[in-house]
């Protein structure tokens, strides 16, 4: 969440509410926990206001949380379907990023359909230690003999085949990650974005432990757009993408410092094409 200068016990319960739907219409999600930090007012209040603004029709109340999304925002895109979307660019985004990855780390794997294309292709010859709330990342790595897996467990979603809620995040509280490698459904000007809060506050969490954000997506996510706010640019050290991102958005992210990697994408004619030349084995 932007941190807020805006503490305001002091302020009328009105105008208390009144920034309270700010806040989270600007944020698509927000918890009990966070809002209560940010307006200076005990979670108790937190709660008598959102269960009022909810009873206007003005926010939505979760469980430890409140949206300003409908039920069907709140779902998302089915994982299936996002999986199809940019597959050669998601393919050549994990081939780059995985590079990264040194002997001895601790590694956060997001869930993410490119982040599981990226978990797929963890070298057997590097032993690492990874955390992922994600169930296709934990299929891909579970016969690698060089990873050391930690699944974070809780509540699982079948629209985005990952874990989350208060047992994940507990999880997350004693983690420390080297790189966390982040996946978003929707980028722009105000930083990523996810189609849902449980995933919104999963990878809130995930940021919190690491010490180097790996922003992995595709130049789709820019002309997509996702309801829920994860984090800013200014949570975000680097940014892996493919060459289909526009000057226009390249210039935005090198504003906020972001490292900027751009990816070339090979089709799969070029790539069996490429096998084919180089003969066998």
């Amino acid at each position: 969440m932007t941190p807020a200068a805006a503490r305001m016990p002091s302020a009328s319960a009105a105008e208390r509410r009144e920034r309270l739907a700010q806040v989270v219409l600007e944020e698509g999600y927000c918890t009990i926990t966070e809002l209560s930090v940010l307006l200076g007012v005990s979670e108790m209040t937190v709660r008598r206001d959102v269960a009022r603004l909810a009873g206007e029709s003005r926010l939505r109340a979760f469980h430890g949380g409140v949206g300003s999304v409908s039920p069907a925002d709140v779902a998302g895109i089915r994982y299936s379907d996002r999986d199809l979307t940019m597959a050669e660019a998601k393919r050549a985004i994990a081939r780059h990023a995985v590079e990264k990855v040194r002997g001895g780390d601790v590694l956060g794997i997001d869930a993410g359909t490119t982040a599981a294309q990226l978990a797929a292709l963890l070298p057997t010859d590097r032993q690492v230690q990874v955390v992922t709330p994600s169930l296709p990342a934990v299929n891909s790595m579970a016969k690698n003999p060089a990873v050391s897996l930690n699944c974070l467990g809780g509540d699982f979603h079948t629209e985005s085949l990952s874990f989350a809620g208060p047992a994940t995040l507990q999880a997350i509280a004693n983690l420390h990650v080297d790189t966390l490698f982040l996946a978003a459904s929707g980028l722009n000007g105000r930083g990523a974005f996810c189609g849902n809060s449980f995933d919104a506050i999963t990878k809130r969490a995930l940021i919190e432990v690491a010490d180097r954000v790996v922003l992995i997506a595709d130049s789709s996510k820019f002309t997509t757009s996702a309801m829920v706010r994860i984090c800013g640019w200014d949570g975000i050290d680097c940014l892996v993408i493919d060459d289909g991102l526009s000057a226009a958005d390249e210039a935005v992210l090198r504003q906020f410092g972001v490292a900027v990697e751009r990816v070339a994408v090979r089709s799969a004619a070029e790539l069996r094409e490429e096998a084919a030349a180089a003969g066998p084995g």
